[in-house]
């Protein structure tokens, strides 16, 4: 017998969120105000609660304060990315939410977790990609998702699959924290060390960075002119293209590629390679963020946006990017923005950027730390991604009637 579906409509009400004049808003607490929740407290993992907003309490109707088991959803914004993304709240919030925010509160008895899981499937999500795109800005209107469809077994069934997608999520959620823990330890270890750049507690000797590059020529190098290599000379294959989604935040380079050219287009743009060991640097989008490549032998080259480094043997590329990331805004001159990111990152800021210079030795140490790290981290990333691939085939089952 087929799972009957009901409308989002028929079982939820929709609340629209909290409008306020931004001279009304404060980033830090203050009396007689509360907190606003936004789209960037929403998250894949759940509601964070944190960088909040803060207005006048009198803004904040009784029922635009969040609820136990409240849905929180984005429903403006200029990216598609984000409309739509949404999370459950697992306890009360003494604050409300944000106007380009809707909620979604239960009226029928539903189970709320099983009620959650179904805005973190795919096919949600490629719906309301579809229904909210606008030209400039993406907006989910209320009939958007009132007459979304959602299967609704009894209550027990529900309660028995929302359980089952919950075990599937901790597990996942543990490998993640897993993850996050090694890259603490890291930063750590890194600290410990090395100590602080400023304090410079072992006063190792303090090097500019054009000391170390492997020759005048190579050693620091942007990417080509955006003349040398337009958007309509990239390919679905060939020579990989590194650009700024190649690296990631937290030091490490990030794959698969997604931009490629010719072995033609690459012979043209041959000072561009990229070597094993080479560091790349973000000089647009999160300016300052670097990672060391790893290439296996294969041919790539650099992106407009990003700037090669290649050091000689007197300085390890592990060392500099990991003192760059753990100790951002302390390392020289160089200052750091709000969201953490360099304000301004360029060959001249390289080239005399000044830094401790621990002895090789306790370099290679770190190196080894490493890589003995790294490679336990790859283990859990494989376990994650098996763990994903099993939590997406459960959802798909379980909203097709079929877990």
């Amino acid at each position: 017998m087929a799972t009957p579906l009901h409308s989002i409509g028929e079982i939820a009400e929709q609340i629209r969120g909290v409008t306020y004049r931004k001279q009304d808003a404060s980033t830090t607490k203050r009396d007689g105000y509360l907190p606003i929740l936004r789209a960037g407290n929403i998250t894949d993992f759940g509601l964070m609660y944190e960088d909040l907003v803060y207005v006048p309490s009198s803004k904040i109707s009784l029922r635009q304060m969040v609820k136990e088991n409240d849905i929180l959803i984005a429903a403006s914004s200029g990216s598609i990315e984000v409309v739509g993304k949404a999370a459950r709240a697992l306890q009360d919030f003494s604050g409300g939410f944000g106007g380009f925010c809707k909620i979604l509160r239960l009226k029928a008895q539903v189970d709320a977790a099983y009620f959650s899981h179904f805005f973190k499937t795919p096919e949600y999500r490629r719906k309301i990609s579809s229904l909210a795109a606008g030209a400039n800005i993406n907006n989910l209107k209320n009939e958007h998702l009132d007459s979304l469809k959602i299967p609704l077994p009894p209550l027990a069934e529900q309660k028995r699959i929302a359980a089952i997608l919950d075990a599937t999520d901790a597990l996942r959620a543990k490998r993640r924290e897993t993850l996050a823990q090694l890259d603490a330890f890291l930063k750590s270890t890194f600290i410990e060390m090395f100590g602080d750049p400023i304090a410079n507690p072992k006063s190792f000797p303090v090097k500019e960075l054009a000391e170390f590059y492997i020759n005048k020529k190579e050693g620091v190098k942007c990417g080509p002119f955006g003349s040398a290599l337009k958007k309509g000379e990239l390919v679905d294959s060939g020579v990989p293209v590194w650009n700024m989604d190649n690296i990631e935040n937290s030091g490490r380079m990030a794959l698969p590629f997604r931009m490629w050219v010719t072995e033609e287009k690459y012979r043209k743009l041959e000072s561009y390679t990229v070597l094993d060991g080479d560091i790349l640097i973000s000089r647009a989008g999160t300016v300052g963020k670097m990672c060391v490549a790893r290439t296996q032998g294969g041919l790539s080259i650099i992106s407009t946006n990003l700037i090669r480094l290649r050091l000689g043997n007197r300085l390890l590329p592990i060392y500099f990017v990991s003192l760059m990331t753990y100790c951002k805004g302390r390392v020289g001159r160089l200052k750091t923005g709000p969201d953490g990111a360099f304000t301004h990152m360029g060959t001249g800021v390289l080239d005399t950027l000044k830094f401790p210079y621990p002895p090789i030795n306790l370099q290679h140490r770190f190196a080894t730390i490493v890589e003995s790290v790294e490679q336990q981290k790859a283990r859990m990333r494989a376990h994650l991604t098996e763990l994903d691939a099993l939590f997406a085939s459960l959802q798909h089952r379980a909203f097709n009637g079929e877990l």
